[in-house]
């Protein structure tokens, strides 16, 4: 059992394309890195496609980045206002698919933040995470 934002068995009409595709080229299922890849770019084209390619504009090309909404391989890609990812995350079990083990889906977490369940201005209120935060009481040096 693993989790992961990714899987080459993931049932979307993008990864239903970018899967098999990749394995015919590459003789092996695609992982999180290559999906990351595609991911990017297709956030990116998205974001592109919104400001008319005029990548010159900065400001309008990060304005148009930061609200991109986008159906992606791994599911829908949003950012949040900190310019964080927010998507699904996927509970996977290893099982064997036409004579090979893959990451089958078993759950599904949508929309996940980076705070996930935790209260955002009650996390936001901590310290950073840091060498001293949280404290490690019982560390002896």
């Amino acid at each position: 059992m693993t989790t992961c934002w990714y899987s080459a068995e993931l049932d979307n009409p993008q990864n239903k394309v970018f899967a098999p595709a990749f394995r015919a080229e590459n003789k092996y299922d695609p992982g999180f890195y290559a999906a990351a890849t595609y991911t990017e770019g297709a956030v990116l084209e998205a974001a592109l496609k919104t400001i008319n390619a005029k990548i010159e504009d900065k400001t309008a090309f990060m304005a148009a980045l930061r609200a991109t909404h986008v159906d992606t391989v791994r599911g829908p890609v949003r950012f949040d206002e900190f310019g964080n990812v927010v998507g699904n995350v996927y509970i996977r079990k290893v099982t064997r698919k036409e004579g090979r083990l893959v990451n089958a889906v078993i759950k599904t977490y949508p929309d996940v933040s980076q705070f996930w369940t935790y209260d955002q201005k009650a996390f936001l209120a901590n310290p950073v995470y840091s060498r001293d935060w949280p404290p490690a009481r019982n560390i002896v040096n």
